[in-house]
């Protein structure tokens, strides 16, 4: 995404999300001065961008207004000019928090995980080692899914649940996100977001995703290919937790809908590795399973 800022009376830009953050940390760059990307109606302090909000702390006084440059007219206008390319009725935005997007992201596994297992309870499929968590196989239709709900509707259940529509970008200008960039989007965050859902890989790749969030204000993903997390309203507590007991729902019912592999699945399991067979019956047995 590029952003544009009024300098010394003269608009200076495009540069991007991490570039202006560090400008902002070295002391380059006042987290003051007048400032726009696509999205956005017009010029406003540069803590206030949606793409900024989450990660520059607002001061606790406002300086005099005769303290900023003016904004020059022609700038003014441009930046007037640039947002006529946003889809009609374009309105402000906010940068979705890490906490939000983790969440929708597990909303998203977590229904997905409850719906397939749900089909299989109710057709009465026979077990697959590749039906499931464990196998890759078992995400591929996930990260279709996900391509085609971004690519068509720019949301998914889960970021839907939080507001949050992706915004595709093309040389500050935003523009449809067609499917096999959406797929490309999804492969990227199956990868490096989710490790693959491989063992304790999704848990170190969701803690660096976090990080570098947190650190750049950008994800990798979203930075590669061009896309911006837009969220129509602020996070609430209320809705957080929402999202965490919606996910607790869908993996209780996922794991009842998978009570009749259990033979099937610990004798597997057994076959494979003895002591880990015999601590999955005591598991089980002690669950009351």
């Amino acid at each position: 995404m590029d952003i544009y800022w009024v300098k010394d009376g003269r608009r200076c830009g495009p540069a991007t999300v991490p570039d202006v953050i560090s400008l902002v940390r070295l002391g380059e760059l006042s987290d003051d001065v007048s400032a726009w990307h696509a999205g956005c109606a017009g010029w406003m302090p540069l803590r206030e961008l949606p793409a900024l909000a989450d990660f520059l702390k607002e001061r606790p006084a406002e300086p005099a207004a005769d303290e900023l440059p003016p904004v020059p007219e022609a700038d003014a206008a441009a930046a007037a000019d640039e947002t006529d390319a946003l889809p009609e009725g374009a309105e402000r935005v906010w940068m979705p928090s890490p906490a939000a997007r983790l969440l929708a992201r597990g909303v998203d596994v977590a229904l997905y995980m409850g719906l397939v297992y749900l089909a299989v309870y109710l057709r009465g499929l026979p077990y697959s080692p590749n039906l499931l968590p464990a196998s890759p196989y078992f995400w591929l239709g996930f990260v279709a899914a996900e391509a085609a709900l971004v690519a068509f509707f720019g949301t998914t259940p889960g970021k839907s649940f939080f507001g949050i529509r992706l915004i595709a970008f093309s040389e500050g200008a935003a523009e449809p996100m067609g499917f096999l960039r959406a797929l490309g989007r999804a492969l990227m965050v199956f990868v490096g977001g989710m490790g693959m859902m491989v063992s304790f890989l999704p848990l170190v790749m969701s803690a660096f995703s976090w990080w570098t969030l947190r650190r750049h204000g950008i994800t990798y993903w979203d930075a590669r290919m061009g896309t911006f997390p837009a969220q129509k309203m602020p996070t609430g507590a209320l809705r957080l937790i929402m999202a965490a007991l919606l996910i607790m729902l869908c993996f209780q019912v996922a794991s009842y809908c998978l009570q009749p592999w259990l033979p099937a699945m610990v004798e597997d399991i057994s076959a494979q590795s003895p002591e880990a067979g015999e601590m999955l019956q005591r598991l089980l047995h002690e669950s009351g399973l």
